[in-house]
């Protein structure tokens, strides 16, 4: 009995040990765009972009001519929404917690918020008459639908979170009318006032 147990015992920790040892061992993860020179370097932002642009061409299902206009045209909408977008604020010894802010910072910030939105928005707008001009409706919506929350499950294959869907409404008021979430004890709030 003892001998079995001794004997099960070093099989078990001979297995886990070899388990260990074939994790370690594991090959490095080598990129796609780079598969005969190494491991994976930090990408530039310029290679990033190129990346981003073949990749949104191959979903768009593009022929040659077709994909060279929007690859160059999608760069450039790419580089003018980054260039909406403010530097981020270096920390500084004088950086102000957010807990810490007076009334007038806060709204000077949402301020901020509004007006990258705004040129955001105007960029999006001007650029998509010209991709008007290539693409049909279903591949628009294919480039101006960014991602949202929820989107990521999809990926990995989960189930999104409702309250992320905006089924359940927001924190504090009563879910929208027909979500399967509810509770059905729960009373309804007055609608349509």
């Amino acid at each position: 009995m003892k001998t079995t147990r001794l004997f099960s015992t070093l099989i078990l920790a001979v297995c886990l040990g070899c388990g260990t040892l074939m994790a370690q061992n594991a090959p490095q993860k080598v990129c796609p765009a780079k598969a005969g020179k190494g491991t994976c370097a930090k990408m530039t932002p310029e290679q990033r972009m190129d990346m981003q642009a073949a990749r949104m061409g191959k979903q768009l299902m593009l022929d040659d001519a077709k994909l060279a206009q929007f690859t160059t045209l999608y760069k450039e909408y790419l580089t003018a929404l980054k260039d909406c977008r403010p530097a981020p604020a270096e920390p500084s010894a004088e950086a102000v917690k957010p807990c810490e802010r007076t009334d007038a910072q806060i709204q000077q910030d949402i301020e901020k918020r509004f007006e990258v939105r705004q040129k955001v928005l105007d960029t999006q707008k001007k650029y998509y008459n010209s991709f008007k001009k290539i693409l049909n409706a279903r591949q628009l919506e294919k480039v101006f639908s960014m991602d949202r929350p929820g989107k990521m499950h999809k990926r990995m294959g989960q189930k999104p979170c409702p309250m992320m869907q905006g089924r359940m409404g927001k924190p504090g008021q009563m879910p929208v009318p027909g979500c399967p979430n509810q509770c059905p004890e729960a009373p309804q709030a007055p609608q349509g006032k």
